[in-house]
């Protein structure tokens, strides 16, 4: 919601449409709370975080936002893009031509079918040259032809400026390491929906985002985060794994032993590990205590004779692993009073 002053203001949202009115533009969110005053310096609106707006244009450092047939320039870094509208133009309800040259006594490219999309490179009197979605390209009639906008999801890259692991309402995981990339889809109540590789959603608090200065157009395809998704990946199965019982030399048929338990969590992202703690202390690489990161296998010796027990490394301290006093995967501290003068080493897997 925003609040006006001096002047009224109304809001429509966009749909994800073919449009032929130019009225519709990008569509914008607020990530902070902005006061504007429209170009004619008589009207002030008060936008609110969240408040959603229309951009028709930008330049180097603002966007030019219609509210209510005014103008108002908001900053960039205000604002985060959600959608885009792009140009198209549509052919009409008859078959058209697409010709090698801007005349109907050219050869003839291609025939195009009733509301098939087309893409403008550059437009004449009666001709423009235009690009499929199958990158054909050719002259058509534009008497042949209407002019439109599509609006798509627009996906913007940020900067995490922490390391941490966040869970949404379906139970995955997504754990982001410092200064990885983002891509952020929208702004709603107040935090970033952050997706993963699967297009999973994820709630982020803004404090955690740095969003990138240029609000980028990502494609899904492009997202490279592999070896943060399979941090992402056992750290999920290793949460849904905490209250099944501890058995001894199972790896999850009814229960799981300690390296039982980390075995199973890293087939999930096709890597076989030995069977017993004592070998898997031997994978991967070294990694110091100080420098420990989710995902990491850490090593215990709980029977005097070295290395007898693993957990998986969660952050801030923590490990899941399967505890043999408490008869159950669970949570505990790495530096407890127990496990804190058992420890012996870690390694790392995941990303060597």
């Amino acid at each position: 919601m925003k609040l006006v002053k001096r002047c009224a203001a109304a809001f429509t949202v966009a749909a994800l449409m073919f449009v032929t009115s130019t009225a519709f533009g990008d569509t914008g969110v607020f990530i902070k709370n902005a006061v504007l005053v429209n170009k004619d310096g008589e009207c002030v609106t008060s936008f609110s975080q969240g408040s959603r707006v229309y951009i028709s244009e930008e330049n180097e450092s603002q966007y030019i936002i219609n509210e209510d047939d005014d103008i108002y320039h908001g900053d960039k870094q205000d604002l985060l893009i959600v959608t885009k509208k792009t140009r198209i133009f549509r052919v009409k309800n008859e078959a058209a031509v697409m010709y090698l040259e801007p005349n109907i006594n050219s050869n003839p490219l291609k025939e195009l079918m009733p509301n098939q999309i087309l893409y403008p490179e550059s437009l004449e009197d009666q001709f423009g040259l235009f690009r499929t979605e199958d990158n054909k390209k050719g002259y058509v009639l534009l008497s042949s032809i209407e002019e439109g906008f599509i609006e798509k999801e627009n996906i913007s890259q940020a900067t995490a400026t922490a390391t941490l692991t966040v869970k949404n309402s379906e139970n995955k995981y997504l754990h982001i390491k410092k200064l990885d990339i983002l891509y952020i889809k929208d702004f709603k109540d107040n935090q970033y929906i952050v997706l993963d590789e699967e297009g999973n959603e994820f709630l982020v608090n803004p404090l955690l985002v740095s969003l990138n200065s240029e609000n980028v157009q990502a494609s899904r395809s492009t997202f490279n985060r592999k070896s943060t998704t399979n941090v992402s990946k056992v750290i999920e199965y290793a949460y849904n794994s905490i209250g099944k019982p501890y058995v001894y030399g199972d790896t999850g048929k009814k229960g799981y032993d300690c390296s039982g338990l980390v075995y199973s969590i890293f087939l999930q992202i096709g890597v076989e590990l030995p069977r017993s703690s004592s070998s898997q202390a031997s994978s991967g690489v070294l990694v110091k205590k100080e420098d420990l990161i989710a995902g990491d296998l850490i090593f215990f010796n709980t029977n005097g004779k070295g290395v007898s027990h693993v957990g998986l490394y969660i952050g801030d301290g923590k490990m899941i692993h399967a505890s043999t006093s408490s008869k159950k995967v669970k949570i505990d501290e790495i530096n407890s009073s127990y496990y804190g003068k058992r420890y012996v080493t870690a390694r790392r897997i995941i990303g060597n």
